[in-house]
């Protein structure tokens, strides 16, 4: 069966190599395969999700416990409505005429519709426990990786100079087994993210890191469908090292160690600025939009792998794709860096329920004399049902 399921995925990789350029690579080099990496990522992704939920039990929770970190939601006595239920699966933040639509179907003043919204998503409330979970899971795998992905590319000729990315492209490129599981390992991890993102709390950017996750994993993909693994790995290396800095800085600010949690940010905004704005253009999309075009020139028999292939204009959208987020969230890492100065704390911009809490909060003393008034419908109502 497995055989079979192999065989299968691996008619979806061309065939890069002639059987000349076989018979030319030495005996102990090893020529990517995709049925090598999507199979064992799946399996590996299951395995990331059972860890995730063991550390959370084991060390996080505890740890959590230790620093006093808020585990805990003030329950809300929220009438149901299911009028206001179907318009909440819509939208947690409807919009003034969404509001004013629900008041007239739900027979309620346009006040009360906004205060059974306010204590519903009280009752949605992510504990910061939770926060601290997620948030110590990015930062264990980033760090790991991050770690581990300078340690395999350390003495590559690519690290330092992305021409070399294209250098005997793609028959006389051969990929180690750090390389590997430096591959697997991250294949896996954004699989299993694909999942916690839909089960983990909502977020501002849900649509963004979503698209995000699965422009990684198809870059990965196809990046070892079809022997790009040297870019491939840069595009991995400049990523993770951010991302744990900043996971770091979370944690800290949920233990309320806030001044660790600033400078973790202030650090975590440099790397940004370095990693994605800068080094990531500058290597990589020069890389594939410069370097590989010109290499192309002398490409011989496998010139439609190069440049202007289908496949290669494939890769230059979605790594194009990526530096649009990172311009996106540059600018949602400048709002948080402005309400630190405004606000003198940091807040997690692209936590939906972090922003909306305060807004509750502030509304909350103006609105509680209409709490009766939504009480009394709801009894009413119960007494024409």
């Amino acid at each position: 069966m497995m055989d079979w399921l192999n065989g299968m995925i691996n008619r979806l990789q061309p065939d890069l190599f002639r059987p000349e350029d076989l018979q030319s690579l030495p005996p102990d080099e090893y020529v990517p395969k995709l049925s090598d990496i999507v199979l064992p990522s799946i399996f590996l992704a299951v395995l990331f999700i059972i860890i995730r939920h063991l550390l959370d039990g084991i060390l996080i929770k505890p740890i959590g416990t230790y620093f006093h970190v808020n585990d805990t939601v003030s329950k809300e006595n929220v009438p149901p409505i299911p009028v206001l239920e179907a318009g909440y699966k819509v939208s947690r933040n409807p919009k003034p005429d969404a509001i004013m639509s629900l008041a007239k179907k739900s027979e309620m003043t346009v006040r009360q519709v906004e205060i059974w919204f306010r204590k519903r998503k009280k009752q949605d409330k992510v504990t910061d426990m939770k926060r601290l979970e997620d948030a110590s899971w990015q930062f264990i795998f980033y760090f790991i990786m991050s770690w581990y992905g300078i340690y395999v590319l350390w003495d590559k000729p690519w690290f330092t100079k992305s021409v070399h990315c294209w250098t005997g492209y793609p028959t006389q490129q051969t990929v180690s087994d750090g390389i590997y599981w430096y591959y697997l390992l991250e294949l896996a991890f954004y699989i299993s993210s694909i999942v916690t993102i839909c089960t983990d709390h909502k977020r501002k950017d849900f649509v963004e890191m979503s698209v995000h996750h699965i422009v990684t994993i198809l870059l990965i993909g196809l990046s070892w469908n079809y022997n790009a693994v040297r870019v491939g790995t840069l595009v991995i290396c400049i990523h993770d090292p951010v991302d744990y800095i900043l996971a770091f800085a979370k944690m800290s600010n949920y233990c309320k160690y806030i001044k660790v949690s600033d400078l973790c940010f202030v650090l975590f905004a440099v790397v940004w600025i370095a990693t994605r704005l800068i080094i990531y253009p500058y290597m990589v999309l020069y890389s594939v939009t410069i370097e590989l075009p010109e290499y192309a020139n002398n490409s011989g028999p496998h010139e439609q792998y190069y440049g202007n292939s289908f496949v290669m204009q494939l890769l230059k959208v979605m790594l194009g794709v990526l530096q649009i987020l990172h311009i996106f969230w540059s600018i949602l890492i400048a709002r948080t860096a402005a309400t630190k100065f405004t606000q003198g704390q940091l807040q997690d911009v692209r936590s939906d329920s972090e922003n909306s809490e305060k807004e509750d909060e502030s509304s909350h003393k103006h609105h509680t004399e209409d709490t009766s008034h939504m009480n009394g419908h709801i009894q009413r109502v119960k007494k024409i049902s």
